[in-house]
């Protein structure tokens, strides 16, 4: 059972001069707006790739992680007071996008949440395309549509996380029941998943 109420009133003894990250990072900003990807596409050598958004993002985020000190979770496992005071203790305040995927990587090292939960939050879910639909699928071409540049990722829940606080009520009102480990093609259209459709 999730231990509810205002956690940021439970004394902390993880409280170090080394605990906060030194470096907060960027906003979500630069990672939703359209006309950063075209500049990228635009900088390409011949022949060149760019990767996803959250491909982008998930590089980024591990090279951050990587100048950050390491920090000793907890022993307990689970939505324990122990632990939401851990949580409220190093990530107090305004997060960056790092930190709000990195409070849902700690969450789910700490059991507090699910892989499913943190995949929801992150929209890594697996889709699965029948392959008779296949030669009935396209890609928008329509380059005014910000999905043609994010895939999407401006369609994940974590991006409307900027605290703490806006990543618990996510996960209180998650309910996993409602929530399938993958998903079809057409559900995932129907969601606004997926940056192509059907053709007709």
């Amino acid at each position: 059972m999730r231990v509810t109420g205002n956690s940021g009133a439970w004394p902390s003894p993880y409280s170090t001069s080394k605990g906060r990250r030194t470096e907060s990072g960027p906003g979500w900003e630069q990672y939703l707006d359209p006309e950063v990807q075209k500049r990228k596409m635009a900088a390409l050598p011949e022949k060149g790739a760019l990767g996803s958004v959250f491909m982008q993002f998930e590089d980024d985020y591990k090279a951050w992680k990587a100048q950050q000190p390491e920090l000793a979770l907890p022993d307990s496992q689970g939505w324990t007071e122990e632990n939401l005071a851990f949580l409220k203790e190093h990530y107090s305040g305004d997060l960056s996008a790092y930190e709000v995927y990195d409070v849902l990587e700690t969450m789910r090292r700490m059991g507090v949440i699910s892989q499913k939960e943190e995949n929801y939050a992150s929209g890594a879910v697996m889709i699965v395309l029948d392959p008779s639909e296949i030669n009935g699928v396209m890609y928008y071409t329509d380059q005014e549509d910000p999905s043609f540049w994010l895939g999407n990722f401006h369609k994940t829940p974590m991006v409307s996380f900027h605290s703490l606080d806006d990543i618990l009520s996510w996960v209180e009102e998650f309910r996993t029941e409602e929530h399938p480990d993958v998903i079809t093609h057409a559900e995932a259209m129907a969601r606004g998943w997926v940056p192509y459709r059907a053709k007709v």
